[in-house]
């Protein structure tokens, strides 16, 4: 192949390098990759930036605990989040994330270790 023409990789379109319009040149290899960001928009001025929304707590440890794997990795998540958000958590507060077991659960993050009553009805990581 020609070393004047480029070819896209996914749409096999050829653009021969005379006819094209050369908006940076450089031999720096990642200044063309900014350069090229910056040109086509892939990424925003610092300026333009929108401050990130402040994350509820309590959805980030809902989606947390709906995707672990073990149950041993739910008692953690729930014994760490619950206390992280609460400081002292009930038994309450266990059962909105876990409305049908939050019985069991409750006694299994107890006999395992990953809480201990701090009060009567409050508990802690």
């Amino acid at each position: 192949m020609n070393d004047k023409v480029s070819v896209c990789p996914y749409c096999g379109t050829k653009r021969d390098h005379a006819r094209a319009k050369r908006y940076y040149e450089s031999d720096d290899q990642q200044m063309c990759r900014a350069a090229m960001n910056q040109l086509t928009g892939f990424f925003e001025e610092e300026e333009h930036k929108k401050p990130s929304p402040d994350i509820d707590p309590y959805s980030t440890l809902e989606y947390k605990y709906e995707h672990c794997r073990s149950l041993e990795e739910k008692m953690e998540t729930l014994a760490t989040g619950l206390t992280e958000i609460y400081g002292e958590f009930t038994f309450e507060d266990l059962e909105k994330l876990e409305p049908k077991n939050a019985e069991k659960m409750m006694k299994a993050m107890l006999v395992n270790g990953y809480i201990h009553e701090t009060k009567y009805g409050r508990y802690k990581a």
